[in-house]
């Protein structure tokens, strides 16, 4: 029966793409269009977002006690 639905929708695929060039042609088109336009949103929006500055606070380790790399040869 799933062999049967797959034949059906290759015929209704194949029959689609040969009755409406025009409307694939286009309909490639707008999704390219819509591709671009939803990827500057997505810049756009990840352009706005406000990172939170990291505070340093001097004469405190923050970091755990990190040591600097030329002292960890040693």
């Amino acid at each position: 029966m799933f062999q049967r639905l797959i034949e059906v929708g290759l015929i209704a695929l194949v029959g689609w793409a040969l009755f409406s060039r025009g409307r694939l042609v286009d309909s490639v088109r707008n999704v390219r269009k819509s591709a671009r336009i939803m990827k500057s949103e997505i810049q756009s929006a990840a352009d706005d977002v406000e990172l939170p500055e990291s505070q340093v606070i001097p004469g405190q380790i923050v970091d755990g006690g990190a040591r600097r790399a030329d002292n960890a040869k040693n």
